[in-house]
This record gives structure tokens, sequence and C-alpha cells, in this order.
């Protein structure tokens, strides 16, 4: 959901945040206020918003709307907002004055370094695979179905989806319907095993996949067409648990839990055939 909880908050109590708030900020501060926009700005400079500017600014408010339909929690539509935000600030401050709007680009640049923005650090119930580890797991004689999630730490997609992939994984998880994740990025090999186009342009990251007890594949996002390229998905919690049938599945693997043997009996029938 794009709306956050209380709980959720405190996400944004840090300095990542608070400073892009803040830069966003700066302009219609800065302008709008004529104590501020007189100290700042060149004498001269008219204060307020003049009619360029409130194009500038509707034009913005639209490209936000316009990108975040495909956000896939509210953290992820922030971090649209502060990019988009930032990119028309640095023309209006370059339209206003060259000074400072090369200031508020050096600013920027310094927030970006010293603020970058934090990795998910919350609950999870996540195996991380290394190498060959996932199809070796795979094609174990286990009765499990593996939901994984394949991406690469520089892609800001897979970021975004990191809480999302934690939240299904806490809901949904059973001895026999686990969550797991495999860096394609740090193992080449493995993304070409299976079908995952790495490239920075791709739109194949991330890719989520379930797969069933005999280890084949028996759903992706996002899908790819016949052309070869990838159909577009946003992995908000809602669409994953829809597309990837979640809570059929998780009914199925607590109906197979009940109806498996317990190891007790399996040792006797075991003692039995011997």
């Amino acid at each position: 959901m794009l709306i956050p909880n209380l709980a959720d908050v405190k996400h944004i109590l840090n300095g990542h945040y608070v400073a892009n708030i803040i830069l966003c900020l700066l302009f219609p501060l800065t302008k709008g206020i004529r104590g501020a926009c007189q100290l700042i700005y060149p004498n001269g400079t008219e204060c307020g918003f003049d009619s360029r500017e409130h194009e500038i600014l509707i034009f913005l408010a639209v490209v936000i709307i316009w990108k975040n339909r495909k956000a896939t929690n509210w953290l992820h539509y922030l971090a649209n907002v502060f990019l988009f935000t930032k990119v028309a600030s640095t023309f209006l401050f370059l339209r206003a004055d060259p000074l400072v709007g090369t200031v508020y680009v050096l600013l920027s640049i310094v927030v970006t370094v010293l603020f970058p923005e934090p990795a998910y650090k919350g609950p999870e119930k996540v195996v991380y695979f290394q190498g060959d580890a996932l199809i070796k797991e795979l094609e174990s004689p286990r009765k499990t179905y593996w939901v994984i999630q394949f991406y690469t730490t520089w892609s800001p997609e897979c970021r975004h989806v990191t809480p999302v992939f934690a939240e299904l994984s806490e809901k949904f998880t059973l001895p026999n319907l686990k969550f797991g994740k495999l860096d394609v990025g740090k193992f080449p090999k493995e993304a070409e095993r299976f079908r995952i186009n790495t490239h920075p342009s791709s739109r194949q990251l991330p890719t989520m996949s379930v797969f069933g007890p005999d280890g084949v594949e028996q759903r992706r996002r996002p899908l790819i067409s016949k052309n070869g390229r990838a159909i577009p998905f946003v992995f908000s919690a809602e669409n994953c648990i829809f597309d990837f049938d979640l809570n059929n599945l998780y009914q199925l693997c607590r109906k197979n839990l009940k109806n498996k043997p317990s190891e007790e009996t399996q040792l006797k029938e075991e003692k039995k055939e011997q």
C-alpha cells in the first residue's frame, strides 16, 4: 500500500529522507518567502512564482503522478518524488540565478554521497542462495514450493521490491513453502541458467518465480513477450499475491502438511519394510 502506517513512519526518520525532503522544499521556501528570497537571490529578483514557474511545478506534479502508477510501496513513491522534484528544482534554481542553482546541484551531490538510501532492515523469512545452491535445492527430493526473487544490488527497482518480498515471506512461509533470493548480478552463470537479463537497461530486474516441488518453474513475473521484451509488472504486495496465487498456494501447502505422515509413523513404516 502507498499509505504508511504509524509503525512504518520510523523508516523515514533518518538522514536520507530528512535531507531529501529539505532539498525538495528549498525552492518553494526560498522563492515564496519574501525575506528568504531577498536574502538569497540577487537584487531585482521577483519573489513568488511567475507564470513559467507555475507551469513547471504543475508539470512536475503530473510527472510524479504518472511515474508513481508503478510504485510498489510508499518508500518507492517517495524515491520517485525526490528524484523528479530535485531535477525540477535544479532547473528552477538555475533559471532564477545560475550561482544559486550551482550551489543547489553541489548540495544535492553531497546529500547523495553522505546519505544514500538506506537498505531494508525489517523482519523477513528469506533464504539467500549463493552460486549454484538454488538449482541444487530445486533438484533435491524435498517436497517444497519455492518463491524466488532474482535481483541485483545495484538495481533501484530491486531495492524497492525488498520490503514487499520480506512482507510476503513473513505472511506465507511454511515448512513446505519457502522464500529465497539469488543475486544474479553477483552470479552471472545463474542468471543465464534461469534466463534473467541483467543488463542495466533490462526490465527483468527484479524477476520473481514460483517453483514447484519437482523443481519446475510454475509462474514468473515479469512475463517475456514473443519478441523477447519483458512485460512491465508492478511488484506490489497485492499484485504478487494475486498473480502468484499465494493464498491458494498457502492453503495447499498447509493441507499437505496436515496429510504428511509424522516422523514416528515414517520410522515405523521403514522398520516394517526392513
